[in-house]
């Protein structure tokens, strides 16, 4: 039985998306391998769930990335993932190539002879993240790299150019797949939404709490989980707080996660700033059993990501994650997440990057905690019970196998 191969320059099981898809391709009768970097301590060849683990190269770093994504952004091959994709393919017998974003696509198109069929997964819209991610940067030197190789319009063009050579592209909202339609003219019918939906069995981390000495139960607590980052309008929050504790003294946001150094440093400059030190809590990385417990012990839940090209045509998995946990959910006007939280009535939206409607959303919630509580259970609803989930969203995904 031939293979599907999925490539993916990131750590293999810890990519959540990737590792979604490829445990369900194996539980519905697939044979599956995923070509990753090597990083130190791991073993070059595993088998995780069913899965073949094909690891790449030796001790990966972010340097050596670093190094690959110059050479990649020149010349459309990145020579690591081009060596490893040809030595894969003498060990298994591999019929479909699977690439994970964009930033492999050119490396991936030059086997295209060689495999039935090609897919391209846009995890996001890579070019507008560039113009995002990188904004807090202050090194001269990177900031200049990034200037030249990580190019917004550059990668645009690849986008385009790849979209059209690929036989199918998988996108991660349906805001994705309108975006290729209109700005590249991509045909409809190569185009695949598969969204960041989670399996009805990630409830069970909801189901039994345990210690935690992050949320005092007499706290008002603004709770954010996940990644730092210039798109994640985290300081949207931080700038919010003057007003918050003006009427609620005992509030605390709380930012659960990490990001880079540069990040991390203006989201500290801001918190003092704005004189905000005791109301706001770097906690950093938590485990995951800790982390349910904490989203269930807040009292809201913030997705605050800014509105731009990149937010609007992605979403996160935690969306998900916390609407499982049966606790309260205010997010951004993001076009995904006010679409899913305005459709189910399952949350509160608030003004993407506004301080103002911020603050006001989080008073009202203080004032009418009790009556927003069926946004709650709608939310739990939609994910179990309303096709938000794994299981519905995955049928596509073995359709597009079982067809192509």
């Amino acid at each position: 039985m031939s293979y599907i191969a999925m490539v993916v320059d990131a750590s293999y099981p810890n990519d959540i998306r990737v590792r979604k898809e490829a445990e369900s391709l194996v539980n519905s009768g697939n044979k599956v391998v995923v070509i990753c970097p090597h990083k130190k301590n791991d073993d070059k060849i595993e088998n995780i769930n069913g899965v073949n683990i094909f690891r790449i190269g030796t001790n990966y770093s972010n340097s050596k990335k670093g190094l690959h994504d110059i050479f990649e952004s020149i010349f459309n091959i990145n020579l690591l993932f081009f060596f490893g994709i040809k030595k894969a393919m003498k060990q298994y017998s591999i019929e479909y190539l699977h690439i994970h974003d964009l930033p492999l696509a050119g490396t991936g198109y030059l086997f295209k002879s060689k495999v039935k069929k090609l897919i391209l997964d846009m995890h996001e819209n890579y070019p507008e993240a560039l113009k995002t991610w990188f904004l807090w940067k202050k090194n001269p030197i990177i900031k200049l790299k990034n200037f030249i190789f990580m190019n917004p319009i550059l990668w645009s063009y690849k986008e385009r150019k790849y979209c059209k050579k690929y036989d199918t592209i998988i996108c991660v909202v349906a805001e994705m797949k309108q975006k290729l339609i209109t700005n590249f003219n991509i045909n409809p019918t190569k185009l695949v939404v598969i969204s960041n939906f989670e399996k009805k069995e990630f409830a069970s981390n909801f189901l039994n709490s345990v210690a935690q000495n992050i949320i005092n139960p007499k706290d008002f607590s603004i709770t954010y989980v996940g990644g730092f980052g210039p798109h994640r309008g985290i300081d949207t929050a931080i700038k919010a707080m003057p007003q918050i504790v003006a009427k609620i003294p005992n509030a605390t946001l709380f930012l659960i996660g990490k990001g880079s150094f540069a990040v991390e440093t203006k989201l500290k400059e801001i918190t003092r700033e704005y004189k905000v030190e005791r109301n706001v809590k770097f906690v950093g990385y938590r485990p995951f059993n800790e982390v349910s417990t904490i989203m269930q012990e807040s009292s809201i839940n913030i997705i605050p990501h800014k509105s731009n090209e990149h937010t609007d045509n992605t979403i996160p998995h935690k969306l998900f994650q916390i609407m499982m946990s049966k606790s309260l959910l205010l997010v951004s006007s993001c076009k995904p997440l006010k679409r899913i939280v305005e459709k189910y009535d399952c949350g509160v939206v608030f003004k993407a990057d506004d301080i103002n409607d911020f603050t006001d959303k989080v008073l009202m919630i203080h004032q009418k905690d009790n009556l927003l509580n069926y946004k709650k259970h709608n939310a739990f609803d939609a994910v179990m019970n309303q096709g938000e989930n794994w299981e519905e969203e995955s049928l596509k995904l073995h359709s597009l196998y079982t067809y192509i």
